[in-house]
């Protein structure tokens, strides 16, 4: 697998890329304090005003400015990490919690997971939107924004309360993929043969489900962006919605809240009521990228699995070796092992 990789630039390309974002966007934390340039008029060098807030991308401020007058190139660079943190914390919660349940629910009898499918079904036809949106309403609006928690107790709630939403439906896809594998041949000579169930699953299921999970890890990140997305366009940013004197506005510099921001300042009127695209295309990015990073590995586990070495004992290495080499085939393999041996 590790030769695939190595040789693939393709993979090498976005681990670079989304490596790079992160690094950027924690060293504007660790060595700035998380701060962004604010520039709420643009004067010459003789003091002559030039222009307001928003200011038109330029050779100073990348993408230009804002209504407020925050560099929206250093805002990105900032909620990068808030943005793919968040998503990917989601998505690997929801992945662990899962096989926890569902794997151990799998090596029960078919009684147990059709009354556990009984119940679970129907959480699979409530929109997460909507379900999130009811949670998450009267716990991250803060009409005071005097008065708002920390910053690690709201990221925690709302992480928390996205981990739960896609329990039900992931949990029921891992119970159905290992109860599939379990009734494969293989599995079925193993359990025959005596094999425990975390022997059947370390040797057997685990290797067959890791390309499963980079897929499934993929969805859910998207899932958990798309709706970071649909959150925000109801006004409900991540970590927390504050109510200033202009409006609503998010407490942090995260992709899916700045978009769902400026959306709502969205008009045709001129250039920079347009500044909803600027999140909306690197949102674009990080799923196009992150869908490219998820693919190439799942292409070297395939391969791994097409050119994985069948191993033998060295019994049965010796005995084939012996039968190979017999003048008269119709002799014993173990009479002709011995008598080589002698």
């Amino acid at each position: 697998m590790h030769r695939t990789l190595i040789r693939d630039p393709i993979f090498w390309f976005c681990l670079f890329l989304l490596t790079g974002l992160l690094l950027l966007s924690f060293g504007n934390t660790i060595f700035r304090d998380g701060k962004v340039d604010h520039i709420a008029n643009l004067y010459s060098k003789d003091g002559t005003f030039l222009a307001t807030s928003p200011l038109k991308p330029s050779s100073d401020q990348w993408l230009g400015t804002d209504r407020s007058g925050n560099d929206l190139f250093q805002m990105m660079i900032e909620g990068f990490k808030w943005t793919v943190g968040a998503c990917t914390v989601v998505a690997l919660g929801r992945m662990l919690l899962s096989l926890a349940i569902g794997v151990p629910l799998a090596f029960r009898n078919a009684r147990v997971n059709r009354y556990l499918k009984l119940v679970l079904d129907g959480f699979l036809v409530l929109p997460l939107s909507l379900v999130s949106l009811l949670l998450l309403f009267t716990s991250l609006i803060f009409l005071d924004s005097t008065v708002v928690p920390p910053l690690f107790n709201r990221v925690s709630f709302e992480v928390t309360v996205l981990i739960l939403l896609g329990l039900p439906s992931l949990s029921l896809y891992l119970i159905a993929e290992t109860r599939q594998l379990l009734s494969q041949e293989f599995m079925i000579v193993a359990r025959t043969l005596g094999g425990s169930p975390w022997y059947r699953f370390r040797r057997h299921i685990w290797p067959h489900l890791v390309p499963t999970l980079t897929i499934v890890f993929m969805q859910q990140f998207i899932q958990t962006l798309m709706l970071l997305v649909h959150l925000s366009l109801f006004g409900i940013f991540f970590a927390g919605t504050v109510n200033l004197n202009e409006g609503i506005a998010p407490s942090i510099f995260e992709w899916a809240s700045m978009f769902g921001y400026y959306y709502h300042q969205f008009s045709a009127t001129s250039w920079f009521n347009h500044m909803f695209l600027v999140p909306l295309i690197g949102l674009a990015l990080v799923v196009f990228f992150s869908n490219l990073f998820m693919s190439r590995l799942e292409r070297a586990f395939r391969f791994r699995q097409q050119l994985k070495p069948i191993k033998r004992s060295p019994s049965r290495a010796q005995d084939e070796a012996a039968a190979t080499s017999m003048v008269d085939p119709f002799t014993p393999v173990a009479l002709k092992s011995h008598h080589d041996s002698d």
